[in-house]
């Protein structure tokens, strides 16, 4: 009895000793496991200090500028026209000089020549009847609040990837128009409201497209073409699309 009861004990302790071993062994694989789990994620440092700003000490969701305009200089050349002139067509030369005291807001200083001619519909006019009472819009010249709300990147053909930004440009300046009479034109200028709508895509650090849509607000006084005298004088609006480039520096 006494060596029946010696056996079964030391069975016990036997069993007991394997189940132990047991559950190290699965603790240490489990351990491997997730060793070789963290071994296997994606290193995302080096994605997040080139494509992610850093705010405080978190991470936001605002891209990284590759291409910077805060603290630099801009000058931009632009070629374009009028398009909402019912009696002219008007190649316009356009030149200006900006400066960007952050990401987001900047000052830009504009001149601009226009070369206003007779349109098809103004030369049918003449041909029939005789002419249109209208002005001629020969050049502007101002000074705009820049501000850039947006700023981002698209991808083309999966092959390219180009960044660009909008920006939106109250500002105040003078237009210079001719009143159109039999006698001789007469030069006038008038203050001026515009807003502009630059869209600029960059190609390198110092150089980018842009596509500018600028509208002019200002008091228009038409004169008879015939006499002089003055026919009205109404808030007149001019439109034109240009084309051209950026330079940084």
């Amino acid at each position: 009895m006494r060596i029946y009861s010696g056996f079964a004990i030391s069975l016990m302790l036997l069993i007991v000793l394997q189940l132990t071993d047991l559950s190290k062994a699965r603790a240490q694989a489990k351990g491997s496991a997730s060793a070789d789990a963290v071994s296997d994620k994606l290193d995302v440092t080096d994605l997040e200090k080139k494509y992610w700003a850093s705010k405080d000490t978190d991470f936001s969701v605002v891209q990284n500028r590759i291409y910077t305009k805060a603290n630099r200089f801009a000058l931009s050349l632009q070629y374009g026209s009028l398009i909402n002139d019912q009696w002219s067509d008007g190649p316009t030369l356009s030149g200006s000089l900006a400066y960007y005291f952050s990401e987001r807001f900047g000052v830009e200083a504009h001149y601009q020549q226009t070369n206003s001619v007779d349109n098809k519909a103004l030369a049918n006019l003449k041909a029939q009847s005789g002419t249109a009472n209208h002005g001629k819009i020969k050049g502007y010249q101002g000074l705009s609040a820049n501000w850039v709300p947006f700023y981002a990147k698209m991808s083309v053909l999966n092959g390219t990837i180009i960044y660009f930004d909008m920006a939106i440009s109250p500002g105040l300046g003078v237009t210079t128009y001719d009143q159109q009479l039999s006698t001789g034109n007469v030069s006038k200028t008038e203050p001026t409201a515009s807003l502009d709508i630059t869209q600029s895509f960059f190609f390198s650090k110092y150089a980018a497209f842009r596509v500018d849509y600028k509208n002019r607000w200002f008091q228009e006084e038409v004169l008879r073409f015939q006499t002089g005298a003055s026919v009205n004088k109404e808030t007149s609006q001019t439109s034109m699309l240009l084309f051209g480039f950026s330079f940084y520096y």
